[in-house]
């Protein structure tokens, strides 16, 4: 029986595997134009850059929160400067029917305009809107979520004020907290 060694060829080959390894990772380096492709190319920069990745992500998140709010703000805004405009008529008219010169038929015709401007300020109210939730009518929904350390209130929706009074308690457990508004006009 006859055994052949051929001991150099046998190093060349790994050395030639080990080249071409590496040759691939280079490849694959430059294709995707990345330092770190993989976890074996460097666990802790991966791990770092993946943690990365995602605060960016949430920053990008927080950056189209950010914009709808402001959308949704200019909304209102743009509703609230035409009810300015439409409350300073008003205002014009009801000014202009206290002139003792005015017939009362003049004084008739002048009502008839704050009604219909009355019922145009309504209509904004009503109707401005913004992704389908109604800004300005009134309607409102709130959270409020408490710790031992603090309390924060979020408010979402049209909420036309709150008031809150209170210390700082040690009660536990969910409660539903009813607001009732009344109409004041």
């Amino acid at each position: 029986m006859r055994v052949y060694h051929n001991i150099p060829a046998l190093f060349t080959y790994n050395s030639l595997s080990t080249t071409n390894d590496q040759l691939q990772k280079s490849i694959n380096k430059l294709s995707t134009g990345l330092r770190i492709n993989s976890a074996a190319d460097d666990a802790a920069g991966l791990a770092i850059s993946e943690k990365m990745r995602g605060q960016i992500r949430g920053l990008d998140m927080a950056v189209r929160n950010a914009q709808d709010g402001i959308s949704m703000i200019q909304t209102a805004e743009g509703a609230l400067n035409e009810t300015q405009s439409i409350l300073q008529r008003m205002r014009e008219l009801s000014v202009q029917a206290a002139n003792d010169t005015l017939t009362a038929n003049d004084r008739q015709a002048i009502q008839l305009e704050i009604d219909q401007l009355k019922d145009e300020v309504d209509r904004i109210a009503n109707t401005t809107q913004f992704n389908k939730k109604k800004l300005l009518d009134g309607s409102a929904s709130i959270l409020w979520s408490t710790d031992k350390a603090d309390t924060k209130v979020f408010v979402r929706g049209g909420l036309r004020q709150v008031d809150a009074y209170g210390q700082k308690t040690a009660l536990e457990g969910n409660y539903k907290v009813t607001i009732e508004a009344q109409e004041i006009g």
